[in-house]
């Protein structure tokens, strides 16, 4: 499936930034903007490729992005926390997106996913590939 491959490649980009040190993070906007674009790209992959299950399978339609993971959830497709987290991913990308006035993004939050919820993409590759086998 493309979608996991976006999604990989984004990944991909973004543990080289996880690499870095806060300090040397946010010393350059670059690290910030490509942060934030990739984590965009590899959010709305997911929700592609949730969206195309959903379709294929006749489970509804989501009136959000958020609704694609709770669907998910409730046929069994990811389990309750993952769609916990998948959800606020999709909050996460409408913010970067929609650039919400009281709702900044900021170098630090991004840092902070780079640091610590990485494995939130591959969690779920792995759970979608599950279904392609």
């Amino acid at each position: 499936m493309d979608k996991i491959r976006v999604i990989q490649d984004c990944i991909s980009k973004l543990d080289v930034l996880s690499q870095l040190s806060i300090d040397e993070f946010i010393s350059d906007f670059k690290n910030f903007d490509s942060a934030k674009y990739n984590l965009q790209i590899a959010i709305e992959a997911m929700i592609d490729i949730g969206n195309h299950i959903i379709s294929r399978k006749g489970l509804g339609t989501p009136k959000t992005y958020s609704d694609t993971f709770e669907i998910l959830h409730k046929y069994k497709v990811i389990p309750k926390e993952d769609a916990v987290s998948y959800k606020l991913m999709a909050k996460f990308r409408n913010r970067i997106v929609h650039f919400y006035d009281d709702d900044d993004v900021d170098d630090g939050e991004v840092y902070n996913i780079l640091q610590n919820n990485l494995d939130d993409f591959n969690s779920y590759i792995e759970h979608v590939n599950k279904l392609l086998v």
